[in-house]
């Protein structure tokens, strides 16, 4: 197996050294980097209090790895709904300084800490180190404690990582090589829905930490804007080794594999409104073997081979590409997926656009990509690929008045053998984790509808507001490994997704160094699942959440912060029985060196 591997890893360096390569962060390692249009501010140091998100379907044009967004919800400003570390910034004038170092800690113990150092700063040359950890500890009210057997729980999170950047320019091109490591370490607290009526022992393991880690190297090499060449180029070759300390329970190992991923991207300008190119990419995964599995086929290899032509026209008020993305799949069956590639802008007036598009492709659903979407799933499994058949997407946007601009979108799209999260319990036996998201296979149809609006109208303000409604049509399926049987629930429904989301985010700055922040988000429409010998099905409480931010600059070195996050008080889960913190407060410096 090491020799595939290896052959695999000599072959993407001999490709990428003779013509391409850009440098790619996989899944786990956007971390901090040292770019100069970066601001060093507390509110960037912590993951735990970040401006909330939410995701829509998004389609990209040949990426490694496709993925069409599912609509989930990112809590950043909650360490709990992180589901991946963020990236923090600075803007260091490295003709003045060299560095930075973020602190930050609060309620909940919730800390937070970031720091580089740019050890070579040349014309040609440039060295970064750089590193952060983040982690909370605190207990956890389950929701309608009242009815069960626990009451709260003890949340722990901790995610610490270092990474080495090295980037060469030389006349035609750019040279970057990068290398990293991070450890994230949890437990699985989700409630386990026992009564006090039904037993008075809860047999299982709340107190065993699960940890992960990720080793990455990284190798890019693209063509720089001093290329005078027909062809240019971008792409990138990674390799990463993962593994979990634990699997189905802490008395067993965890799964460990590496996964390597191979990008080229080849284009020309010609009739200087046209580019044609070729953007393909290779994904391989493979995991070690564990006594533990009960099917030796759950923990597979799986290698996506992807190309995508492409060919942009570039008008005066209007540009279109065309392409598509071809996939050739090896899992359990040899695999083949076709899906378009079209994207269409017209712009009236400068001021005026729409747009269109329509995509497709394959998600991967590779370890890494699931640790990231939920780091609670079931260890005792993997997530399935699925294919993205179309996801089409079509819209307005308009900046008529100055300082005010809305967007208003719809779009439909049909993702095949998609995964929903249904909490399970991996194993019967005692100290086992209490329940955790479990796949449940099903062919999803999702629509979507909403609008936009920016301004700074209103005077020292930054305004932005952005609602989406969604609709989705369910139909089971069985996967190649099935944990949850599709007829096991008789209702079909899209567990654990929004039916409509609300975002609200100000930036007021009433005097030069002080910017005052708020930030309201709102969930609602979502049920869980929960599968046992009893089923249940719930409605989620919404998430309804209004966090406020203060933050001031001292010096040109030296910035302080202070945050308060759920100020409404409210309680809800990102994940079914998985509760996230209440209120909290934050506060730090931010320095540069």
């Amino acid at each position: 197996m090491k020799t595939i591997y290896k052959t695999i890893f000599v072959i993407g360096l001999g490709i990428t050294s003779l013509t391409i390569s850009a440098q790619r962060d996989t899944t786990l390692t956007r971390q901090v980097l040292l770019e100069r249009e970066y601001n060093p501010t507390l509110q960037d140091a912590s993951k735990i209090n970040t401006t909330p998100n939410i995701y829509t379907p998004v389609v990209k044009q040949g990426n490694i790895n496709f993925v069409s967004s599912t609509p989930q919800i990112k809590l950043d400003n909650n360490q709990l709904g992180a589901s991946a570390p963020g990236d923090i910034k600075t803007n260091v004038d490295f003709s003045k300084k060299r560095g930075y170092l973020i602190l930050g800690g609060g309620t909940n113990g919730n800390l937070d800490g970031a720091a580089g150092y740019r050890i070579v700063d040349g014309e040609r040359d440039r060295l970064d180190l750089f590193g952060n950890y983040d982690a909370t500890s605190g207990k956890i009210n389950y929701l309608d404690k009242e009815n069960y057997l626990n009451k709260d729980v003890k949340a722990k999170y901790s995610n610490a990582g270092v990474n080495l950047k090295y980037q060469h320019t030389f006349d035609p091109s750019i040279l970057t090589i990068g290398a990293s490591f991070r450890n994230t370490g949890y437990n699985y607290y989700g409630n386990s829905f026992y009564r006090p009526e039904s037993s008075s022992f809860l047999p299982f393991d709340y107190d065993s930490r699960q940890s992960v880690n990720v080793f990455s190297l990284n190798l890019g090499l693209k063509s720089s804007e001093k290329n005078e060449g027909a062809l240019k180029y971008i792409g990138n070759i990674g390799f990463s080794h993962f593994g979990n300390k634990y699997g189905p329970s802490s008395a067993y190992d965890g799964v460990s594999g590496e996964q390597v991923d191979l990008g080229v991207n080849v284009f020309t300008e010609f009739d200087t409104d046209k580019t044609m190119g070729i953007d393909g990419s290779i994904m391989y995964q493979t995991f070690g073997k564990e006594d533990w599995f009960e099917n030796d086929d759950v923990y597979h290899k799986y290698l996506n081979i992807q190309g995508t032509p492409y060919l942009k026209f570039l008008g005066a008020n209007w540009d279109v590409n065309l392409g598509a993305n071809v996939n050739f799949l090896f899992d359990t069956k040899v695999g083949f997926s076709l899906a378009p590639n079209i994207k269409a802008n017209v712009r009236i007036n400068d001021v005026n656009r729409f747009y269109a598009e329509i995509g497709g492709g394959v998600n991967n659903n590779t370890f890494l990509d699931i640790l990231q979407e939920n780091r609670y799933v079931n260890p005792a499994t993997r997530v399935e690929y699925s294919k993205t058949l179309y996801d089409a997407k079509i819209g307005f946007s308009s900046g008529v008045i100055s300082g005010l601009e809305f967007d208003i979108f719809a779009g439909y799209k049909q993702t095949n053998k998609d995964h929903l999260y249904v909490l399970y319990q991996p194993t019967g036996a005692n100290d086992a984790w209490s329940l955790v998201g479990t796949p449940l296979y099903a062919n999803i149809s999702t629509g979507h509808i909403g609008g936009q609006l920016k301004t700074t109208l209103i005077p020292y303000t930054d305004l932005s507001a952005k609602i989406t409604g969604y609709f989705y049509n369910v139909k089971y399926r069985d996967g190649y490994v099935t944990m949850i049987l599709p007829e096991a629930i008789s209702e079909k429904k899209a567990w654990g997704r929004p039916s409509f989301t609300a975002e609200l985010n100000a930036d007021v700055k009433p005097v030069d160094k002080l910017t005052l922040s708020v930030n309201y988000l709102y969930a609602g429409g979502r049920e869980g699942a929960y599968l046992s010998s009893v089923n249940l099905q719930a409605k989620m409480k919404d998430i309804n959440e209004l966090n406020f931010r203060g933050e001031y600059q001292v010096t040109d070195w030296l910035s302080v912060n202070a945050r308060l996050n759920n100020i409404l008080y409210q309680r809800y889960e990102l994940y079914y029985g998985y509760p996230l913190q209440g209120f909290n407060i934050l506060g730090g410096v931010s320095l540069k060196f």
